[in-house]
Formats: structure tokens, C-alpha cells, sequence
């Protein structure tokens, strides 16, 4: 009852702002346009994958056994899992215990679930597959569940497995899910909770202020709900994560002086209660990357009809290049902290994520000064695991901008500028799948075998320094591998992405093709062919 409460609310609210400046669901434009069937033909038009793809048997031979020693790669992980926590969140790797960390439901169980199908391992699909159908979740380990990852990994995992199975089951689950998790969103603004109790009903932040948010676990259920709504033909869904961008964008003007200074560049740090931007430096880093990414990805799964998605991607895009790319003293061009006040020269290996998204924004536009910029960042993504002898790169690392002095840096900094030309600020690795991710988009959209194989080197690097008897384990220090010390962890998107990635980039390219799928901030892929005129 609550949650047909809750979507009768939704309607009302979301009706009253049919006349105002933003239509809720997206359709018009932030400038009042609405796209016409000619412009959106020109758009389907535009091929993302490349044509060009070796025809060399030898070549291809190669693949084939390279995406097989992923594929075994990836049974070893699952192969523990399945023994020492089947059903549960995480398994430590090194301790082989099982973890709660994703309130009990099975994250890296409904996360692994498209992997497991798209490598064809079909006994371990459908033994997952009855797992996933014993979930209740209306039932947890008690703590508040963290309303964005709740999406990301459950929910969307669940989508795919559905679009790739036809099993509706995993569409029932997620339904059950998604409707638990709107409850979040029934705020003053209707901008979600941080975290969401789904024993008490009440929300609250994961640390601060209990109305504190922040940008990407906002603004990043477009992509899942906006599906759930085609798939279930219920527009509340889609409704409730586009009433988000309603709310900050009636809410918040740029203005000098103001965290939020410039358009399309967003603080980090919001309060849910007034829809407010409250501080935090603009970046494409943890707490604003997925934001961004959804913006353009939304747009293209939606068959090019939500305009404000573009209209806000380009907007942003403008201000990314010229307030957050800097070229370092290495003239690499860098992705940083900053607005028009001043640049931080410190990024985070979540940023590598973008130069993937913006070769497909590339491809998807027919952009091909973009896929420029989106190649230099690549490179200089790369460049942080190429130059470890681990061949992995850090969590976090800093650059020195050009034309600065390196004067006021401590004397290792100043070092590691020169042998690598940048610093490790958190030299640790935890298996995160970015910049796989954006290479493997490389290697799809140009057909480039380099990018391919700059994916099998990390993967001999992973194997090297992170294999041990309960999968994949994290590396203390990039810089020296395993002698370093070992990290007793390994999230669910090792499972999602990584290992998805790794394999798609040796797989023939027609499976999961990038004019078929849209991946989301997870690695989960959803089919670009539903069609959508408008309606659910």
C-alpha cells in the first residue's frame, strides 16, 4: 500500500510541473526544444562499433584463447564464492570468510549474474538464478541500505540478467526491489535519501548531516529506472529519477562566488531537503562521475528522445573542457578538481572512466574532435598502469600542471613526477574496473588490436599479484606487488566489470555490441532496441 501511496504521489507532484520550466520526464529540451523524428533518424545512424576488426586467423585464434583464460580467470573467482559464501555480499579473499557489506541480499550473486550469462557458463547461471529467487527483500541485515549501490549492483543486475535470460523472475525481483527503494524518494523534493532502512522506513546520510547527499547517487537511477518503466509500462520509475533533475535545476543558478559557479560543472555535496548545492569542487571523480555518465547513456537508451539528458551532457561537456582538463608538466592531458575559482591537480582512478564514455558520446554525435580529447585521456589513464611494473595503476594520483614549479612538492612527489609524470597519492589497488572499462571502449569503437592487448597486460599483471585461493585480492602498493602486502577485499564489481570488460575485449565483436547495449555505471548492459516513442 505504501508503495502505491507513494506512486500516486509521485503523479501528483510530477503533473503540477507540466507547466513549469522542466517537463518531468525529460522529452523537452532545457531550452523548450523537442526532437524531431528526422533528427533523432540521423542519431540512429550514427554506428558506434567499428567495422575493421581483424580478419587474421591467427589473430583471432589468439583472442579466442586469451577471452578463455579470462573466462577460467573469472571461474576461479566464482568457484570460492560459490564454496565459502554462496548467497552472501562479498567473500574475503584472503580469509575466505564471507562479508555482509550490501545488506545480505547477495550483491556479487546478482551482480556476477550478466557475466556468468554472457561467458556461457549455464550450469552456474541457473544455480544463481534459483538463489536470486529465494531473495526477500523486504527483509535485510538491518542496516540501512545505501539507496545508489541498492540500484547499481541489485537492481540493474537484476534488469540485465532479464533482458539477456527472459527469465521474468529477475523482472519480478527487481520490481520488488525498485519499489522498496522509490520509498527513498518520497522527500520534500524528491531527491532520494543517502540511505534508505528498509525495516523502519526511514532515511538518513551515510556520514554528516543526516539530508546530505551527493551528485552521483542522486542523479544516477536514470538509466535503470528509465528501463524498469519500459519493461513494466509503469512511468513512476522513470518519473521519480528525472523529478531529480527537475529540482536542482529550478533550484540552483550558477553564479560567481557560489559553489555553484559554472553551468554544467556541479558541486559535489547537495542537501536534499532544499535541493541545494552545498560545496565540494566540481570533479569527474567519486561522488560525481556516474552523474555525468548517465546523462549521455540515458539519452542514447532512451533511442535519442530525452533532450534535457543531451542538452545537460553538452552543457557540461563545454565546461569539462575548459575547467577540469589540464595538461601536466608531462604535456599528458589530466582530468582535475576545479571551477572558474581554480584547478586541484589531483584525480582519482574513477575519472578513467570517462574517456570510454566520451568515445561513445563520441560515436554516438559523430564527434570526432571529442574522440580526440577522449583518446588523450585514455593515454593518460593507461599511462598509470603501464609504467607500474605490476602493470596495475594506483587509486589515486596527482600531476603537476604545466608551466608550475615543483618547488613547493616533497621531494618523493617531485620524483615520481619525473620517472612516471605523476605521483601516487594512494598508491593502493582494489580491482576497479575503469580503466579496462575505457580501453575496452577504444578497442570496440576504433578496432585497434594495441587497446586489446594493453588489456591483456593488466590481466597478466592482475594475475601475477592479485590471484589467491578466494579469487582477486587488492594490492597495498602498485609500486611493488604482492612483497607490498595484500588487501582482504573484492566488491561485487570485480565480478560486473572487471572481469566483463577483460573478457568483451577478447570476445568476438558482436557479443554485447555497442550498437546493441548501453552498459550502466555497473557494467550491467541493457538492449538499445526497446523501443520508446514517448510513452510507457
Amino acid at each position: 500500500m505504501k508503495c502505491l501511496l507513494l506512486k500516486i504521489f509521485c503523479f501528483g507532484q510530477l503533473a503540477s510541473l507540466c507547466a513549469a520550466k522542466h517537463i518531468a520526464d525529460g522529452i523537452e529540451g532545457i531550452k523548450g526544444h523537442i526532437p524531431r523524428q528526422r533528427e533523432i533518424s540521423r542519431y540512429m545512424q550514427h554506428q558506434v562499433q567499428a567495422n575493421n576488426f581483424t580478419s587474421n586467423e591467427a589473430l583471432q585464434s589468439i583472442r579466442a584463447q586469451r577471452a578463455e583464460d579470462v573466462r577460467k580467470g573469472f571461474q576461479h573467482a566464482w568457484r570460492a564464492y560459490k564454496k565459502y559464501a554462496f548467497g552472501a555480499d562479498e567473500i574475503n579473499p584472503l580469509t575466505l570468510e564471507p562479508l555482509t557489506t550490501r545488506n545480505g541480499w547477495g550483491a556479487t550473486l546478482v551482480d556476477a549474474l550478466d557475466t556468468i550469462h554472457i561467458m556461457g557458463l549455464h550450469d552456474e547461471f541457473e544455480e544463481a538464478a534459483e538463489k536470486v529467487r529465494q531473495i526477500d527483500f523486504e527483509k535485510n541485515d538491518g542496516a540501512p541500505s545505501k539507496v545508489f549501490e541498492t540500484n547499481i549492483r541489485y537492481i540493474g543486475g537484476l534488469i540485465s540478467a532479464f533482458e539477456l535470460s527472459g527469465n521474468r523472475m529477475f523482472l519480478k525481483q527487481a520490481t520488488s526491489l525498485a519499489d522498496i527503494m522509490l520509498e527513498a524518494f518520497d522527500t520534500s523534493t524528491g531527491i532520494p535519501w543517502q540511505m534508505w532502512n528498509v525495516q523502519t522506513g526511514t532515511g538518513s546520510s551515510e556520514a554528516g548531516p543526516p539530508t546530505l547527499n551527493n551528485l552521483a547517487e542522486v542523479g544516477s537511477y536514470q538509466l535503470e529506472f528509465f528501463r524498469l518503466s519500459q519493461l513494466t509500462h509503469d512511468p513512476s520509475y522513470h518519473k521519480a529519477a528525472q523529478r531529480v533533475f527537475d529540482v536542482l535545476l529550478d533550484n540552483n543558478e550558477p553564479h560567481k562566488g557560489t559553489p555553484y559557479s559554472v553551468p554544467g560543472l556541479y558541486p559535489v555535496f547537495l542537501d536534499i531537503k532544499t535541493g541545494k548545492f552545498i560545496s565540494g569542487k566540481p570533479n569527474l571523480g567519486g561522488g560525481s562521475d556516474s552523474f555525468y555518465e548517465y546523462l549521455i547513456k540515458t539519452w542514447a537508451l532512451s533511442g535519442f528522445r530525452l533532450q534535457r539528458n543531451l542538452d545537460l551532457w553538452l552543457e557540461s561537456l563545454r565546461s569539462i573542457k575548459k575547467y577540469i582538463l589540464s595538461r601536466g608538466s608531462d604535456q599528458r592531458l589530466y582530468m582535475a578538481v576545479g571551477n572558474d575559482e581554480g584547478l586541484d591537480s589531483i584525480s582519482d582512478t574513477f575519472t578513467c572512466f570517462f574517456p570510454g564514455t566520451l568515445a561513445l558520446a563520441s560515436r554516438l554525435l559523430n564527434d570526432n574532435e571529442t574522440l580526440g580529447i577522449a583518446h588523450d585521456l585514455l593515454m593518460t589513464s593507461y599511462n598509470t598502469f603501464s609504467c607500474m611494473p605490476t602493470h596495475i595503476g594506483p587509486e589515486n594520483f596527482g600531476f603537476l600542471p604545466e608551466g608550475d614549479s615543483d618547488s613547493e612538492l616533497p621531494e618523493s612527489q617531485r620524483a615520481e613526477i619525473k620517472k612516471y609524470g605523476f605521483y601516487l597519492d594512494h598508491p593502493y589497488y582494489l580491482m576497479r574496473p575503469e580503466v579496462i572499462e575505457s580501453i575496452f571502449y577504444f578497442y570496440r569503437i576504433t578496432g585497434d588490436e594495441r587497446y586489446a592487448d594493453w588489456i591483456w597486460q593488466i590481466w597478466q599483471g592482475i594475475k601475477d599479484n592479485c590471484a589467491v585461493d578466494g579469487g582477486y585480492a587488492g594490492l597495498r602498493d602498485v609500486r611493488i606487488g604482492r612483497r607490498g602486502g595484500l588487501i582482504g577485499k573484492q566488491e561485487s564489481f570485480v565480478f560486473s566489470e572487471t572481469f566483463k570488460y577483460m573478457y568483451l575485449a577478447f570476445a568476438t565483436p558482436d557479443v554485447i555490441s555497442l550498437d546493441d547495449y548501453i552498459f550502466s555505471t555497473e557494467g550491467h548492459p541493457f538492449k538499445r532496441s526497446t523501443s520508446f516513442n514517448g510513452t510507457f
